[in-house]
């Protein structure tokens, strides 16, 4: 049985807020490991995918080599959503001309955050220039988007929704990106960035944890007496940029699996199981290569 408890952002949801449980102990763990009494999707795919990833990034909390451009576009491109929508949230209508400050904003905040010496990332055929203009281009679509009108009532923009999964498992993080409802039903949308369309299929397949979104608020909107809809609004970084929403089935069934392999990926991460895991989806975009020991006969360098 899924447990929610709501972590408030400066957005109003217009949802029932159940008060927040006291401490559980997996929360009090995962405090003294991460430095934080919670832990998020991301941060367990990660572990999946390479433990030692995981540890320089969540617990050594180690410096990067560089900055992925794509991770920098679409946490920029993603600000400007946010406060498109946070406008909404107060009747306004943000233009173009409002939304590009914001990404540039959110580009050179992370940038400085990140320090001097650590360099962006780019691609091939790609600079800062062109990826500005893509920005250009990628806002235009939206705004041109049925997402920018959307449909009954903006209830939630970057929600935190703390969901308790298992008993063994700390409180599940996760901020929602858009939470709308309308006579129908109580929509939850998750953008994402991506080089090309996607199909059908890879909606389906990364829909995990918009499943656990369906699951934590199936009891709010049956107090609103409406079903869960989910989807993926996919904004394409092509020459012609796409906004593709896709929706994914609400499959609850699915909880259980989940679940179990999140308190697997877990219990590894209380025992410090912590070894490279080299790969070519994993290494090419690994920020913290420099450090892995998995490498430190070519690079000299270890963690």
């Amino acid at each position: 049985m899924t447990t929610l408890t709501v972590a408030r952002s400066s957005a109003p949801l217009h949802l029932p807020q159940p008060e927040q449980p006291p401490q559980r102990p997996p929360n009090r763990q995962a405090l003294q490991i991460t430095g934080r009494n919670y832990v998020s999707h991301s941060q367990l795919n990660l572990m999946r995918m390479c433990p030692k990833r995981f540890s320089l990034q969540y617990l050594e909390k180690a410096p990067k080599d560089f900055i992925p451009v794509s991770l920098l576009y679409g946490g920029s491109v993603h600000a400007s959503l946010e406060a498109f929508y946070r406008a909404h949230l107060e009747g306004l209508t943000l233009s173009y001309d409002e939304m590009m400050p914001i990404y540039h904003a959110a580009w050179k905040r992370t940038v400085q955050d990140a320090g001097a010496q650590v360099p962006v990332k780019y691609g091939a055929r790609e600079d800062e220039p062109a990826v500005h203009a893509l920005a250009e281009r990628t806002i235009a679509a939206f705004l041109a988007s049925s997402l920018a009108s959307p449909k009954g009532t903006v209830l939630g923009v970057e929600e935190e929704l703390r969901i308790v999964l298992h008993p063994d498992l700390p409180d599940l993080l996760a901020k929602v990106d858009l939470v709308t409802s309308s006579d129908t039903a109580l929509y939850i949308t998750d953008f994402k960035t991506s080089r090309s369309r996607w199909l059908p299929q890879k909606a389906q397949e990364s829909s995990d944890q918009l499943v656990i979104y369906a699951s934590a608020t199936a009891d709010m909107a049956a107090q609103m007496g409406l079903p869960v809809k989910l989807a993926f609004a996919v904004l394409t970084k092509t020459k012609t940029p796409v906004v593709q929403i896709l929706p994914v089935p609400t499959d609850t069934s699915r909880i259980a699996a989940m679940t179990e392999s999140a308190v697997q990926t877990w219990a590894a991460i209380g025992a410090g199981h912590f070894y490279p895991g080299p790969g070519p989806l994993a290494c090419s975009t690994c920020p913290f290569k420099s450090r892995c020991p998995a490498f430190s006969h070519s690079t000299g360098k270890a963690s």
